[in-house]
């Protein structure tokens, strides 16, 4: 029996499509844009007990939201929060917690979504397809630059730490940018739109939920992705996602496809 849920992973994002979701109060440090697949709408309630019911949405870093989308086909895009493609959707939120959209504004993208819901695309065309909705629901808006490259050499540092469980000194950090250890936080945030504690939280749950494609037990993967255990992987994965670890490893509950570029991003 084919598997229903599918995660494709790239280096700046991941796809997760699947048939139906219920989650509890999740919040996470990518931006994410929602679809319907059906059209049919589907529920977020908001942590002040506001209701939304939403054919597609944009939700910004960090806002805790439940989730129901029961039955409708569910396509979730995660960004980045280092991605010129996180501050795009940033610029089209404003100030905005949560946008909803009208599900047609993707037009004929649409005819796709079917397909992927049942793993009947590829994962070049998938990012293709991401690649487009990020287009349709940013409108003309122009492309904004690369990010600092001495915020980028940070993050380079940090992809390698996620892996190690390592805390490194701020002044390490600040000495690989040349810059002061509060002109690099201040950076940092600007460009990313979180803390430097925070990006290693969110890099740790990147790389973990990329070792799940290989199998292997979930302590092992903990301890790779930069855990201190497998149970602090769970309650972390649980926060974020609203899904076990367990789940996401299973390969007969979710197909993982990870793309060479992650694996090389990402496996530092």
């Amino acid at each position: 029996m084919p598997t229903s849920n599918h995660l494709h992973l790239w280096e700046d994002r991941f796809f997760y499509i699947t048939p139906a979701i219920q989650s509890g109060l999740t919040a996470r440090s990518s931006a994410t844009l929602l679809a319907s697949v059906s059209g049919r709408p589907f529920t977020l309630v908001t942590l002040d007990g506001s209701v939304l019911r939403c054919t597609a949405a944009i939700v910004a870093p960090h806002v805790p939201r439940q989730l129901d989308a029961d039955g409708c086909g569910l396509l979730s895009l995660n960004i980045d929060p280092a991605s010129a493609a996180f501050r795009e959707l940033s610029a089209t939120l404003g100030n905005r917690s949560i946008l909803p959209v009208n599900v047609a504004i993707f037009g004929r993208l649409r005819d796709q979504f079917e397909g992927a819901l049942h793993g009947q695309i590829g994962t070049q065309q998938l990012r293709e397809l991401s690649a487009c909705m990020l287009q349709a629901v940013c409108g003309a808006r122009a492309q904004r630059g690369p990010l600092d490259p001495r915020v980028n050499r940070v993050l380079s540092r940090l992809h390698v730490a996620s892996g190690q469980g390592a805390t490194i000194p701020l002044k390490e950090l600040a000495a690989l940018a040349c810059l002061s250890p509060d002109r690099m936080t201040h950076l940092f945030r600007e460009q990313t739109g979180m803390s430097i504690k925070r990006y290693l939280l969110w890099a740790k749950i990147r790389r973990a939920v990329q070792l799940m494609a290989d199998g292997g037990p979930l302590t092992q993967i903990a301890l790779s992705g930069g855990f201190t255990d497998a149970a602090h992987m769970s309650r972390t994965f649980q926060r974020y996602f609203g899904l076990s670890p367990s789940f996401l490893a299973n390969a007969g509950s979710v197909a993982v496809v990870v793309d060479e570029h992650a694996l090389r991003t990402w496996q530092a």
